[in-house]
């Protein structure tokens, strides 16, 4: 436990509150009787759905004018704008209000049932604006994407999922992957990939993690690929660490969004 405040008290210091300069479009999305907040990006003629997931607590509280309380630092959330240039609906969304007011929400809701069928109303709303949908997860919230595919079937299943810098195995008492599916490798088998960076230091998301997860899941329908870069600054499993992929961000946009548009139907 203590192990867990100590992390999201590093954690916390990387995602420094920032008001956006410029008001975001913002939708409200149902999901059991909450309304889910969140950011809304469209191109004119979208070819797929992406829904950005934040890391760490992921208590984002986004305004009705999108301006981002908490997590504006995170790298997939400061590249929103990069992933509606390659032609994406983009979704950047904020957790449930009823999961907000837990004393410890890192280690409750990411891997509750609940919180899974929270995503899965995310998908089947993006499905409505473009297909395919596409579940971009960074850090922790792979533990969202594993809960996420254990609980959810049709439209509210993803049709592929990508995670940068995942927490997939269990280290010490943290959540993973492979945890909030509780082990599931059968749930596990969707068209996936998996971003790491070769100077990781986290200890929650070493490079050789993902190795250990290939060898849980098998390796169908998994694509690994390693990015190298500056080691960056502050506490290793900050956002402006290689951890969050400091400094090549157009790397990370243009892996995951060459990935998507390979996919087939």
């Amino acid at each position: 436990m203590r192990a867990a405040v100590v992390l999201l008290a590093f954690i916390a210091a990387a995602f420094s509150p920032v008001v956006a300069s410029a008001a975001e479009p913002t939708v409200q999305i149902s999901s059991r009787n909450q309304k889910i907040r969140a950011i809304l990006l469209k191109p004119q003629k979208p070819i797929a759905s992406v829904i950005l997931l934040v890391g760490g607590h992921g208590q984002m509280d986004i305004a009705a004018n999108g301006a981002i309380k908490w997590g504006h630092g995170n790298q997939l959330i400061r590249t929103r704008a990069d992933y509606l240039k390659q032609g994406f609906a983009v979704l950047v969304p904020d957790i449930a209000p009823d999961w907000k007011g837990e004393k410890n929400p890192v280690n409750g809701y990411r891997w509750h049932a609940r919180h899974g069928a929270d995503l899965g109303a995310l998908v089947a709303y993006m499905r409505t604006i473009a297909e395919p949908v596409v579940i971009v997860g960074t850090s922790r919230a792979a533990v969202s994407a594993g809960v996420m595919l254990l609980v959810t079937e049709g439209k509210n299943r993803p049709d592929y999922v990508a995670l940068t810098a995942p927490m997939l195995m269990p280290v010490k008492d943290q959540p993973s992957f492979q945890k909030s599916i509780q082990g599931n490798v059968q749930k596990a088998q969707t068209q996936m990939l998996v971003i790491g960076h070769k100077k990781d230091q986290c200890e929650y998301t070493l490079p050789e993690s993902i190795e250990e997860f290939r060898a849980w899941r098998g390796g169908g329908k998994l694509e690994i690929l390693l990015l190298d870069g500056p080691q960056g600054t502050g506490h290793p499993c900050e956002a402006q660490a290689a951890h969050g992929f400091a400094e090549i961000d157009d790397q990370v946009v243009k892996a995951v969004s060459d990935w998507i548009k390979r996919q087939k139907p």
